[in-house]
């Protein structure tokens, strides 16, 4: 028995040596797909960053106790601006034993506003059994933010009709905040996956009408 405890204790220390070799290894092949991916595509790519939306609002989970930025790709679709990475936090989780903590990644595609200043949320309602009571949009969205005069201009008739037809609405909740429209899901960065979500971005931003940026001040 006195030859099982160290034996035992080596056998752990290999095990977790060999997994974080692996992450290692995967983490480097990872860095060197989305450096590449930017390369082949004109974009640029930064490996971390502190700040990549300036002072842009970004969606936290509850309870977070701190936060990175990771995997920043910036590029441009047509007239756009565009900006993709991984908004990685830890947030605590309740264990039998004690209170741990674990890592999430959502990643996040931000398209260039012509104005700033703005501060808007708009996501799709959890369905619900039974039919829809009041008007179609307040039936099937939720709104808020702090700036009613941006959020009654935006959800116009036009805009409100694009969104309820639109079937990408139903997964991809977005905010306008610091300059910035964003959408956010629960999945690692993959680039071909992001434009999709920045080109949604853009048909939505060219669903709102000018003069809603005229009070903004421009880039």
């Amino acid at each position: 028995m006195e030859g099982v405890l160290p034996t035992t204790a080596l056998v752990v220390v290999v095990v977790t040596v060999g997994a974080i070799t692996v992450a290692a290894h995967f983490g480097k092949e990872r860095v060197g797909e989305l450096r590449a991916w930017a390369r082949d595509n004109g974009w640029t790519y930064t490996d971390r960053h502190p700040a990549p939306l300036g002072e842009a609002a970004l969606p936290a989970e509850p309870g977070v106790r701190r936060s990175r930025h990771q995997h920043v790709l910036t590029g441009s679709l047509g007239l756009y601006r565009v900006t993709a990475f991984e908004h990685v936090q830890t947030v605590p989780v309740a264990t039998e034993q004690r209170t741990g903590h674990v890592e999430r990644v959502h990643r996040v595609v931000a398209v260039r506003t012509p104005g700033v200043g703005t501060d808007l949320e708009i996501r799709r309602r959890a369905p619900h059994p039974g039919p829809a009571e009041g008007a179609p949009f307040g039936a099937a969205f939720d709104t808020s933010g702090g700036d009613s005069e941006f959020a009654r201009s935006v959800l116009d008739g036009d805009l409100i009709s694009w969104l309820l037809a639109d079937p990408r609405s139903r997964s991809l909740p977005v905010r306008f905040t610091g300059g910035y429209v964003l959408t956010w899901a629960p999945m690692q960065l993959d680039p071909e996956r992001a434009l999709l979500a920045a080109d949604y971005l853009i048909d939505l931003l060219e669903h709102i009408p000018r003069q809603t940026w005229e009070r903004c001040t421009g880039h």
